[in-house]
């Protein structure tokens, strides 16, 4: 290959296009990875220690930068060589994990669970599981600790980036352009995406390459420094130096390194998963780890501490040992239905670090030897081709739902599943212009007029099957509307359900064919709202509308709420130790003291329209001691506040005597 080279640059003074090796380096990555790992199995202990992924591509930006420009400038880069070195250092340990997982799923996951453990297997062998991710679930959310393979984000930017990247320092060199030219430019525009979007798409910014390869970039333009023998530190440039961070005297490469140290310190101590992260935050692990690298391998704080012995050692760890140790505490996670203990959590690092440690010897080093290089790239690649089309076919599959492990317990799994006519739900829509996703109706009947609207949330449509049961042998027609909270006048900020209320609450209260008007909404939503007592006025005005109008009200008192996740009362037949909660119950002491204040203030209203009917949706599911959420083998809940379909007709035909008991609606007249 024609050398490239731009016309100040000095020919290369070593053919070597590797840069020597640092203990110093492996050792900032052992302070990464054990941070990540820590924050990861006690957050408490360590509550900033993500910034280690931030810390990770610092490093990576460098090693794989000065390996590109010494390539391109000694005119012996290839794309093939490099794409091949890329497959023999990432593919090894990737597929033996995601294997592993789907292995494991086999026998420990429900159907939906194995159907996006699937869609992850995908995303990992294709490098795409940030943007899979993107519009799931936020990185911090609980949710995300049941994403096996969440950690893989990190991995497919860090790729992504390593696509564009060659192809850009090729066309600098080609061109004769100075190559920390476009570093500096797309780092720039990078860290203002960054920047800009951290406060309004928090969830985007994590997960985007557009927004976190400026980090990359940074320890790529460390690398141009490296390369071109220029001083990143105070210093005068010398001839037959060996690298830049010879240019400096030893007293400014110490303290370099003792602020880059501190600089880390500060981010660990300081970054929170609550605040807008990456953003100006990021710059604490980043610029940290870059003063760490640029004090060079004699720095006093690189020599003691970051070459010690251990740090090293886990250093070298630290890819397979990222890989592993989210798996195990996720599985973990996943299996017992909440966060382990202590103890657990330690026995899934110790496995973490030992399956580590044995993927580095045994798969990892024969693996990256040159030897063969081209069987071992093309078996490598085949294989997280295969195991990508693999978790493809899991998610196309719905999560193998015939599998034996999962068999025994298929009844009560269908429970957790959300259930939805969405033929209705078009026609309804359809009848009443309806036409935004916002905007959601049921009609039992959708070719005759409705004549009773049920209006709420989620905590509305959990009740939809049960009431429309009763109201069809009546001869009623249930139409139910779907809202936030289901008053008029409440602020609806960047809401769009809430903003979309109002529609629905005049749909119900301007259609004359409509008598009768029920209310279900989550109980919660007043707690801890700053304008709670808006928000009960809000309900009192909505309330008299309806009355003043002639329509029977009714209001129906929220369900309880579990403080664990109903799918850890089926029992996992593919793991021998898994436990279930026997009784799948909670205090009926625990409930009343959860809805008193709002038991209370829905009461108090009410006492103004002694005409609007209560009933209670919670009187099915507890007795004086407990509150149930599996009653006569039939699992009531599909979360830990909404109820399953058969929960929904069970406790629909609690509501259909309750309503028997208050006697017949009176008459409403006309409108």
């Amino acid at each position: 290959m024609q050398q490239l080279s731009p016309a100040a640059a000095p020919p290369s003074p070593t053919p070597d296009l590797h840069p020597a090796y640092r203990r110093d380096i492996d050792g900032l990555r052992a302070v990464a990875v054990l941070s990540v790992v820590l924050f990861h199995a006690f957050p408490a202990m360590l509550p900033g220690g993500f910034i280690g992924v931030d810390i990770f591509f610092i490093i990576s930006g460098y090693l794989i930068s000065t390996i590109l420009l010494n390539g391109l400038r000694a005119g012996r880069f290839s794309f093939s060589d490099f794409y091949a070195r890329r497959v023999r250092r990432i593919f090894p340990a990737l597929a033996l994990v995601m294997a592993g997982c789907a292995a494991l799923g086999w026998f420990a996951l429900f159907p939906d669970e194995y159907r996006m453990l699937g869609k992850h297997i995908f995303g990992g062998a294709s490098f795409t599981s940030n943007f899979l991710l993107w519009n799931e679930v936020g990185y911090f959310d609980t949710a995300a600790d049941t994403k096996p393979l969440l950690h893989l984000w990190s991995l497919a930017v860090e790729e992504q980036f390593y696509i564009v990247w060659p192809l850009v320092l090729w066309q600098s060199f080609k061109r004769g352009w100075a190559p920390w030219k476009p570093a500096l430019l797309l780092a720039l525009l990078s860290f203002a995406v960054n920047v800009g979007g951290v406060s309004h798409h928090a969830s985007a910014t994590f997960y985007s390459p557009a927004s976190r390869m400026w980090e990359l970039l940074l320890g790529a333009m460390l690398a141009y420094l490296g390369v071109y023998r220029r001083s990143f530190l105070l210093g005068v440039r010398r001839a037959g130096t060996v690298g830049w961070y010879d240019l400096a005297g030893p007293r400014a490469r110490h303290w370099a390194a003792g602020a880059g140290l501190l600089l880390i310190v500060l981010g660990l101590a300081l970054a929170r998963p609550a605040g807008h992260f990456p953003g100006w935050w990021a710059l604490l692990p980043t610029v940290g780890a870059l003063l760490l690298i640029a004090a060079g391998p004699d720095a006093w704080v690189n020599r003691k501490l970051l070459g010690s012995r251990l740090l090293v050692w886990f250093g070298l760890i630290s890819y397979p040992l990222y890989l592993w140790h989210w798996p195990l505490l996720s599985f973990q996670d996943i299996i017992e239905g909440a966060v382990p203990g202590k103890n657990a959590r330690t026995a899934a690092l110790l496995l973490a670090v030992a399956l580590a440690w044995l993927t580095y010897r045994l798969l990892e080093r024969p693996l990256r030897a040159p030897q063969h290089g081209a069987r071992k790239v093309a078996l490598l690649a085949g294989l997280v081709l295969a195991l990508g089309a693999g978790g493809a076919g899991i998610y196309l599959r719905d999560g193998l739902p015939r599998r034996a492990a999962v068999m025994e317990s298929a009844a009560q799994m269908q429970a957790l599943k959300l259930v939805e006519d969405t033929a209705n739900a078009l026609a309804c829509k359809r009848r009443f212009g309806f036409n935004t996703d916002f905007e959601y109706c049921l009609l039992d009947r959708p070719d005759q007029a409705p004549t009773v609207a049920l209006i709420g949330d989620s905590h509305a449509y959990h009740l939809v099957f049960g009431l429309t049961r009763h109201y069809r042998a009546l001869g009623e027609n249930l139409w139910q509307l779907g809202t936030r909270r289901p008053y008029w006048d409440v602020p609806a900020g960047d809401d769009p359900y809430q903003k979309a209320t109002p529609r629905m609450l005049d749909a119900a209260l301007n259609t004359a064919s409509v008598k009768t008007v029920v209310f279900s909404t989550y109980a919660r939503l007043w707690r801890g709202s700053p304008d709670g007592e808006r928000m009960v006025e809000h309900f009192r005005n909505t309330i008299k509308r309806f009355v003043e109008s002639g329509r029977e009200v009714i209001w129906i008192n929220d369900i309880p709420e579990m403080d664990f996740d109903p799918r850890t009362c089926i029992k996992r037949a593919g793991v021998a130790n898994s436990q279930t909660r026997r009784d799948c119950s909670i205090p009926r002491a625990q409930y009343d003291a959860a809805m008193a204040d709002h038991k209370a203030a829905v009461a108090a209203v009410l006492k103004e329209f002694p005409q609007v009917k209560v009933l209670d949706a919670s009187a099915p599911l507890c007795d004086q001691q407990r509150c149930r959420a599996i009653i006569d083998g039939k699992l009531m809940y599909r979360d830990r506040g909404h109820l399953s379909y058969e929960g929904d007709l069970y406790v629909g035909e609690s509501l259909s005597r309750q309503l028997q008991q208050l006697g017949p609606k009176p008459a409403a007249p006309g409108i």
